[in-house]
């Protein structure tokens, strides 16, 4: 079981840490995370229980619970390169309608991303329209 020691801290203020053995077993490598706080030391504690004795998944000792960084959309993915494919492979336009469409996308979707539009990548486009 992981349990919380409140340790004095010579500033006078107290500190929590919650101690368990990874595991739960006599063999597991002690682990401790520290807080200030009560209340996140309780619930910290809880997650650790509610784990099997192990770190909570996607908890980073001394940060908590990180949201990782979001790696950047490639260029294949903007909506701008996907159009332009997308013409591209049109069959039976003639060139001006095909320079049309291109002259469009260019005056007035180049610049349009997923940020623009305030949408989260893993949203389908399905029933939105």
């Amino acid at each position: 079981m992981a349990y919380i020691k409140t340790k004095e801290l010579s500033s006078g203020a107290a500190s929590r840490i919650v101690c368990w053995r990874a595991g739960g077993g006599r063999a597991g490598a002690w682990c401790n995370e520290t807080f200030d706080d009560p209340d996140p030391a309780e619930r910290f504690r809880d997650l650790v229980n509610g784990h099997g004795r192990q770190w909570p998944p996607g908890w980073i000792k001394g940060r908590g619970f990180v949201k990782p960084d979001e790696p950047a959309v490639p260029d294949a993915e903007m909506f701008a390169v996907y159009a332009h494919a997308y013409v591209g492979l049109l069959t039976d336009i003639s060139d001006h309608t095909r320079t049309n469409c291109t002259r469009f996308i260019d005056d007035h979707l180049g610049c349009v991303s997923e940020v623009d539009l305030d949408v989260p990548r893993s949203t389908s486009w399905d029933g939105m329209i």
